[in-house]
């Protein structure tokens, strides 16, 4: 495959439950585009993770002082990647059967796509029914072309803005990431698009009001501000 990347969602390529990691800058892109999630910031809520896997999503958030909450049905937190900060707040739980979030918050995470039919919509409109402010979920760029997904996105929640990442993330199978270092080779670079999906759930989208934005590549630091009516 080319440049070594396996994120390609090729079922033999993927893990069992979906584990795939992203690469630290893919949040942080997100972070800056919605002004260092000043809105959270100034009324002293938290982010919480969902599916946090190795927690490498909530290091920006940590390191910017958030009050950060990681929740996975396997706890995989990487202690590495909170060298100097508090580890943050973890609890085993199935997301779906969640029945409250841990603090008023916003969700954001990297959630399963594929293991279970329908669990990417799943967890999206469960992330809608407990937010306290926003929910942003990154998933590949097919995946707001769906006739399945017609009513999430047009009738019930259309997302307040789809952030296109320009530069293409590297996402391998979490399981896969020693043997991919040992050769070279974990992030390489991805064949796959992806977008960050944001929703505001105190301010609902109307219907055709959907922005799409395009977020620079890493190359352009010029360009790295915060989008005007999201931040």
């Amino acid at each position: 495959m080319a440049r070594g990347e396996v994120s390609t969602g090729r079922k033999r390529n993927s893990h069992p439950q979906d584990w795939c990691v992203d690469q630290s800058w893919v949040a942080w892109q997100l972070y800056v585009a919605l002004g260092g999630f000043a809105q959270e910031r100034a009324a002293g809520e938290a982010i919480w993770d969902p599916c946090a896997g190795s927690g490498r999503t909530m290091v920006t958030f940590a390191e910017d002082g958030f009050r950060v909450f990681c929740s996975d049905i396997v706890n995989r937190i990487d202690p590495a990647l909170f060298a100097g900060l508090s580890l943050p707040s973890f609890f085993h739980a199935d997301f779906l059967e969640a029945a409250r979030a841990p603090a008023p918050c916003s969700i954001v995470g990297n959630p399963p796509y594929s293991y279970i039919e329908g669990i990417a919509e799943a967890f999206v409109r469960r992330a809608l029914q407990l937010a306290t402010r926003r929910v942003c979920m990154v998933m590949p760029i097919k995946w707001q072309g769906s006739q399945v997904r017609f009513d999430l996105f047009d009738q019930d929640f259309p997302p307040q803005a789809v952030l296109v990442l320009t530069q293409r993330p590297s996402m391998p199978p979490g399981d896969m990431i020693p043997m991919l270092e040992a050769v070279g080779k974990a992030f390489k670079g991805g064949v796959v698009d992806y977008a960050w999906f944001v929703w505001n759930v105190q301010q609902p989208t109307a219907r055709h009001q959907t922005r799409i934005i395009w977020l620079p590549p890493l190359d352009r630091p010029e360009l790295q501000l915060p989008v005007e009516g999201l931040a």
